[in-house]
């Protein structure tokens, strides 16, 4: 494993770090020294969570933030820049996803998903590069899902913003590494999170029963924990400048 106290002093911005993986991505780098800028859009669980990683002794604050929201999110970064003179990783985490069959698809459901999940990061992408390029130092970690490349009905909406937000992260790979940029992908699959709880609960059956038909989900197969994606974070960002783990791939042992 690499060397995770050459992390200390560097200043990160975690989106979707309100529960789940962004909070215990959140948690990972504050316990070794970075200085964290947790955004998301629920204000209470955003506080509870700067509290309980200020109470083990790390450094983090808080900014609401809808990642729909162009401005507020040129706002959550340049706000950081602001106050701690420098950005030096953006974790791009927040999405969303729901459930329901291609044919019976809601344009609204998936605008909310692609605006989220791919804009949002986009976005996001943007406003750090302006701050990271002229330095020519940074590290942009954008999670990914097993979904973006394996057929999980119901799931379309989820799936095809994943597979755009891979495909994005090549592409600017490509253009910005040679300026000292390093941009990483973490593909995740089944991690124990809120993330079903906006699931259409009359769909969700039916849905769960297929996925387990096709291999995709199997009951007795222990799912990955949020902190198992944060230490993979902390990883990624704590090699040596000339090395970069482009993507990387966690999956439950069984799997």
């Amino acid at each position: 494993m690499a060397d995770t106290t050459a992390l200390a002093g560097r200043v990160a911005v975690v989106t979707g770090a309100s529960s789940g993986i962004g909070r215990a991505v959140a948690h990972e780098l504050a316990a070794a020294g970075v200085r964290v800028v947790l955004a998301a859009r629920r204000a209470g669980r955003l506080a509870e969570a700067v509290a309980a990683i200020r109470a083990a002794g790390g450094g983090a604050e808080a900014v609401v933030t809808d990642l729909r929201d162009e401005a507020a999110v040129e706002r959550l970064v340049e706000g950081a820049v602001a106050r701690h003179g420098r950005l030096d990783a953006l974790v791009n985490n927040a999405a969303v996803g729901h459930i329901r069959p291609v044919a019976e698809g809601r344009t609204e459901e998936w605008r909310a998903v692609l605006e989220t999940n791919v804009l949002g990061t986009l976005v996001a992408c943007r406003a750090a590069l302006r701050h990271m390029l002229p330095r020519g130092a940074g590290d942009i970690v954008n999670m990914t899902s097993a979904s973006a490349h394996e057929a999980w009905p119901y799931l379309a909406a989820y799936s095809a913003s994943k597979a755009a937000v891979h495909t994005l992260s090549r592409a600017l790979r490509a253009e910005v590494a040679a300026q000292g940029i390093r941009v990483m992908t973490i593909e995740i699959h089944n991690v124990a999170t809120e993330f079903a709880s906006n699931f259409d609960p009359a769909l969700l059956p039916a849905a769960t029963e297929r996925w387990k038909e096709l291999g995709l989900l199997n009951p007795h197969t222990p799912l990955l924990a949020p902190e198992d994606v944060a230490r993979a974070v902390a990883f990624q960002l704590a090699q040596p400048a000339h090395a970069s783990v482009h993507h990387l791939t966690l999956r439950s042992r069984a799997n």
